[in-house]
């Protein structure tokens, strides 16, 4: 008779990021893209213009299928694009932890959501626009 140990919680894989700015946030919003993903604060420019970030990605060590009768844990990421004047102090961090406020309130919203969480992954500003 063999005894069952109760399955582990999930790990966390640390990535640590060092470069330019611009360059950092892309690769963190592609890492992102494919898992998920907890972010810790970049740091600020060093002296030759680098920030440093590092990210812990989430792995589950056994998946578990969807249950219509438990409920389940869904990760959505989602891009805003901005008419020109919205959110005016973001990146700072009152103003992100008010959009993500409204995503989650938003989230909170849908139909047979329990409980929903934000986090402001990235800000980027928009290209001009070519005429």
């Amino acid at each position: 008779m063999s005894a069952e140990s109760p399955s582990p919680g999930p790990a966390f894989t640390q990535v640590q990021l060092i470069g330019p700015p611009a360059e950092v946030d892309r690769l963190m919003a592609l890492l992102s893209s494919g898992a998920e993903v907890i972010f810790d604060s970049p740091s600020k420019p060093n002296d030759r213009g680098e920030v440093e970030r590092t990210a812990q990605v989430v792995t589950h060590p056994v998946p578990r299928p969807p249950s219509p009768e438990l409920g389940m844990s869904v990760t959505v990421q989602a891009v805003l694009e901005t008419e020109s004047g919205a959110f005016p102090r973001l990146p700072g961090g009152r103003a992100a932890q008010e959009v993500e406020e409204s995503v989650a309130e938003a989230l909170q919203a849908m139909p047979q959501v329990r409980r929903a969480s934000s986090r402001l992954v990235s800000v980027w500003g928009m290209p001009a626009s070519q005429e």
